[in-house]
């Protein structure tokens, strides 16, 4: 497993348009919303691309992050690149702060968030209109503390 940076936007459109990797995130015969003004760090299983972590500044010092995994590479190997994710973000930015949101028809997302430590912070009704319904997100928080926790934790001691 290896942290970079994506320097390929086709393989990066390629990753979050396919269905299988973005679930209900994007809508039948639409594409993923690649960000400008975003950074998008990979998790590469060789030259596989196995996960994608968006970062950009949300506000002052927080940072706005999303998290997408291959499906055959979520749970402990997730954890284990969000905490590549985590060791990156704390030695190349000087956040105190990172928020996320979480669409309600995201049950995965949810749970690995809660795993993370995130503390809910809201919900927003009615953030975005996705196959002609409107759907909610919920909002969390991560301080700069919690990434700190998370890359020196120990996981053979979690339960």
């Amino acid at each position: 497993m290896q942290i970079k940076l994506i320097d390929n936007p086709v393989k990066l459109a390629e990753f979050l348009n396919d269905p299988e990797n973005t679930g209900n995130i994007v809508d039948s015969g639409d594409t993923y919303f690649i960000k400008p003004d975003a950074v998008y760090v990979g998790i590469y299983e060789g030259v596989m691309l196995t996960g994608v972590h968006e970062v950009r500044k949300f506000w002052h010092s927080v940072v706005e992050c999303h998290v997408i995994y291959s499906p055959g590479f979520r749970g402990e190997y997730a954890l284990q690149g969000h905490r590549l994710f985590c060791k990156w973000l704390l030695e190349n930015s000087p956040f105190l702060n990172s928020i996320t949101m979480v669409p309600d028809t995201t049950k995965y997302g949810r749970s690995f968030i809660v795993l993370l430590g995130a503390t809910r912070i809201g919900h927003l009704d009615d953030a975005y209109i996705s196959n002609g319904k409107s759907v909610g997100v919920t909002l969390y928080q991560l301080p700069r503390k919690k990434y700190e926790e998370l890359v020196n934790a120990n996981l053979s001691d979690c339960p």
